[in-house]
């Protein structure tokens, strides 16, 4: 049977390649809350990733068009940093920091960054030293996590879902 009157919200993932892992986490706990939450409130969070929600398209800058595809579109962000800032676009550091433009909006933007071991050896410095910068500016703008491994994002994400969307699903916060 279709549920009527669904109240579905678009979120972005957005980080840089050394993360990819984090990726299925997100999905996985957007997953759980849809099925925990959303169902038995009608509501559905909708992840979105350049890598499964873009397609082939010319006539503009790469980050521009998955601007215009659907990042701009999105309700609310979750961002992840460790070594890598991304790949620098017209207007940011990174396509990542570009996505920074949902703060702009007054959209939620989840910001977490990655304390785990890292072998020197295989880490940008430059990239490395553009994610700490990007932190430090970050810290007069919100509030981030830090967080050291997969099972801490998921257990501080899981909550963070809850208490933003939650409040939106009983009527008692609105976007």
């Amino acid at each position: 049977m279709p549920r009527v009157g669904i109240t579905a919200y678009d979120l972005l993932i957005s980080c840089p390649g050394d993360v990819n892992q984090f990726i299925d986490i997100i999905r996985e706990c957007v997953d759980d809350f849809n099925r925990v939450y959303g169902n038995i409130n009608n509501m559905e969070i909708m992840t979105k990733h350049w890598s499964t929600d873009s397609y082939p398209q010319s006539g503009d800058k790469p980050q521009e068009l998955l601007n215009k595809q659907f990042v701009r579109e999105c309700d609310a962000a979750v961002a992840i940093f460790w070594t890598k800032f991304g790949t620098p676009t017209d207007k940011y550091g990174s396509g990542t920091e570009e996505d920074e433009e949902m703060l702009s909006s007054n959209k939620q933007v989840f910001m977490y960054f990655l304390d785990a071991p890292i072998n020197l050896s295989n880490v940008d410095m430059e990239q490395y030293k553009n994610v700490q910068d990007f932190k430090e500016k970050y810290k007069d703008r919100g509030i981030y996590f830090i967080v050291k491994d997969e099972h801490e994002l998921r257990q501080l994400f899981t909550n963070h879902l809850g208490m933003h969307f939650f409040p939106l699903a009983v009527g008692k916060k609105t976007l």
